[in-house]
């Protein structure tokens, strides 16, 4: 059996008497500075709260601190709004449902103005490319109006009544034909000249189809020439111009002679009453150039060999195009060698008449069809042995290649004898104003 040994209790190392020593010295110590703490903040004169705050109150201040700006707040940025207006041109093959969305309307507001426009008498079927339209809308962003121009004097609109409903508006302008007398003299074209006294370009075109039987308007006009006419202008009631209605009176007097025509029952005549019409066309399509004319002797350029050029080339555009130069009937229509494309047209009195290198014919035209002078048979192009874009005019006088500008013109039918009295009087009236143009 193990025994233990009995714990025996150890003194401490510093003894008791010394802890005691020190507790009176932390006593003495704290006791010390608070009498120090309440000499100083509350018994001195100078140093005590009370004497401080006396100070601060019998001492005016002497200078203020400025207080700093502050700085404003950032601008509270606005949701993205729509614009206030949108313009544009109806692009082709389009809809109004697709030029609307396309304008960043919603589908129930696309809805809202085609319900609106047809509601008005308007065909969906009639949007034509290049028409303009403008959309309004609110800052919330909805329509307030639509507007479609359908044409110079057509307009038809949705617009938003009070009662929050777009409401669909057709309106027409006004318009009164005025007759005019205009003119002027060429400098450098026929089309250049017209533009230049401010009237409308499409007057060129009557030109060049009404003198179409004696001028060729590439080669036969020269500078010093001079043009006038006696039309008839549509204008709106605020004095627009939308667009000339009939020419009553023409005339072109240059190096190559003068020629006057006037209108009666529809068709035209010269002074004399003789139909202004003839068999065979100067030209057989607009705005081009004689690049070779009629030779029996001529070099070709694709072959490189002599070989006759029984006809005449107007070099003219690709697409350019072709008429008929005279009233007959379709003889042929297809790829022709050498040719290309061709259309030959037999005519009244032994004539026939041959139209080479088409890039295409014209629609619903076939062999054994009657067509009108200036009807278009084809287009140019460069089928067949051609250098370029060219149409090869050739005509046949009883089975026989001719030059096609030393064909006698045959002219129309005259105005009727118990009209040419009263066709006279009208065309001197007429010719009275072709002389003092712009009257």
């Amino acid at each position: 059996m193990v025994r233990r040994r009995p714990r025996t209790r150890k003194k401490p190392a510093y003894g008791g008497a010394p802890a005691s020593k020190s507790s009176a010295w932390i006593v003495l110590v704290l006791g010390a500075l608070v009498v120090v703490n309440l000499y100083v903040f509350v018994w001195d004169k100078k140093t005590s709260v009370a004497a401080i705050q006396k100070i601060a109150n019998e001492t005016p201040p002497t200078a203020t601190i400025p207080s700093l700006p502050l700085e404003p707040p950032p601008p509270v940025q606005p949701a993205s709004a729509p614009p206030q207006a949108t313009e544009g041109k109806v692009p082709k093959n389009a809809t109004l449902g697709r030029v609307l969305k396309k304008a960043g309307l919603p589908p129930a507001e696309v809805d809202d103005v085609i319900r609106a426009v047809v509601g008005a008498g308007w065909n969906p079927t009639t949007l034509r490319a290049g028409e303009t339209y403008r959309i309004s809308r609110g800052p919330d962003g909805r329509v307030l109006s639509f507007e479609l121009v359908v044409s110079k004097t057509e307009t038809v609109r949705a617009e938003r009544d009070p009662s929050g409903k777009l409401v669909g508006k057709a309106s027409s302008a006004q318009t009164h034909v005025e007759l005019a007398a205009i003119g002027g003299k060429i400098d450098s074209s026929l089309y250049a000249a017209i533009k230049a006294s401010g009237e409308d370009p499409t007057l060129v075109e009557f030109f060049v189809d009404v003198f179409a039987y004696d001028l060729d308007f590439y080669n036969d006009t020269n500078g010093g020439d001079t043009y006038s006419a006696v039309v008839e202008k549509e204008l709106k009631d605020d004095g627009s111009f939308l667009r000339y209605k009939r020419i009553l009176a023409a005339q072109y007097k240059g190096k190559a002679g003068t020629f006057e025509i006037f209108y009666w029952n529809g068709k035209y005549y010269d002074g004399a009453g003789e139909s202004a019409e003839k068999a065979l066309l100067k030209t057989p399509l607009k705005f081009t150039r004689v690049s070779s004319g009629f030779d029996r002797n001529r070099f070709h350029p694709v072959l490189h060999e002599m070989r006759a050029h029984l006809g005449v080339d107007y070099a003219a555009p690709v697409g350019t195009p072709v008429w008929a130069a005279a009233p007959g009937v379709i003889t042929s229509r297809g790829e022709a060698g050498g040719a290309g494309n061709m259309v030959t047209i037999k005519h009244d009195s032994g004539i026939e008449t041959a139209y080479m290198h088409l890039s295409k014919f014209a629609d619903k035209q076939e062999v054994g069809q009657h067509v009108d002078a200036k009807t278009v048979i084809g287009f140019v192009g460069q089928t067949g042995l051609a250098t370029g874009p060219h149409l090869h005019f050739g005509v046949k006088k009883d089975g026989e290649y001719i030059d096609p500008g030393k064909l006698a013109p045959m002219k129309g039918k005259p105005v009727p004898q118990k009209e040419l009295e009263a066709f006279r009087t009208e065309a001197g009236k007429l010719e009275a104003m072709l002389a003092k143009p712009g009257t």
